[in-house]
């Protein structure tokens, strides 16, 4: 986690050919809290993924987006008809189908990296919150730029102090994080600036990644036999269902009901 936020940085410096860059007035609350919240979700984030299958937390990313149409109905002021509840109860029917295993209980549902799975959602939606604060204030490159920084020196001052690791790396050990960022900054640019028309919607339709991921996910189990991830059928069948249950949901709320 510390040398994906590392990694990431060069790219910003990429932003100045794009847009003016001005030092903030008055968001340096709002973009540390963004920052602050949106590392906390990433901390879940890299918990997760080494403690659970990528077709079980992928479904869990349309959680977000029920908790983004809340905060921004409380918050930002757009508004969406009562249906929408239907549709954020429909959300959550699919996340706790999503995480059943094998045994085919609902108390897997409560076990912690589930907790973790709706802590991360639930920290990066707070996070998209306050992006939509920011975004009223400066554009989305401004945001980006801004926000780099601020979230870096976060983990420049948190990650020592959180863990033991080794500084000495190679540039072959971190190409792969250099790739990975590329695509990442291309992607929060192009969120951000949907982020200027509406949060809920913007959201709700970039976290449609669940299908890719489940399906990947499938395939690799049957072909690789050194993929973490091994299902019975009966398993991806019902996670099949819990993402297009999710999927649903998410798609009727950024419909605004």
């Amino acid at each position: 986690m510390f040398y994906y936020y590392i990694t990431f940085v060069p790219f910003i410096l990429l932003i100045p050919f794009f847009s003016k860059i001005q030092i903030p007035a008055d968001s340096w609350l709002n973009l540390f809290l963004y920052s602050l919240f949106f590392f906390l979700g990433n901390v879940c984030f890299f918990t997760v993924i080494f403690k659970t299958d990528a077709s079980v937390f992928a479904p869990f990313f349309q959680l977000q987006a029920a908790f983004i149409a809340i905060l921004a109905f409380l918050f930002l002021g757009e508004r969406f008809s009562l249906a929408n509840y239907l549709w954020v109860g429909l959300i959550l029917v699919g996340a706790i189908l999503v995480s059943l295993d094998e045994k085919m209980t609902f108390k897997t549902f409560f076990q912690k990296y589930i907790i973790l799975i709706i802590l991360w959602q639930l920290f990066h939606a707070v996070a998209n919150l306050y992006a939509g604060f920011i975004l009223k204030q400066m554009n989305f490159w401004n945001l980006g730029f801004w926000s780099t920084i601020v979230s870096t020196l976060i983990v420049l001052a948190a990650v020592p102090l959180l863990a033991k690791f080794k500084l000495k790396v190679s540039f072959h050990q971190l190409k792969p994080l250099f790739v990975v960022n590329f695509f990442s900054f291309i992607g929060a640019a192009s969120l951000f600036a949907a982020f200027q028309t509406n949060l809920t919607i913007s959201s709700t339709i970039s976290l449609l990644t669940a299908p890719v991921v489940l399906l990947i996910s499938i395939i690799l189990s049957k072909f690789k036999p050194e993929f973490i991830e091994h299902q019975t059928g009966k398993v991806y069948l019902i996670r099949v269902i819990a993402v297009i249950i999710t999927l649903f949901g998410a798609f009727k709320i950024s419909l605004g009901g």
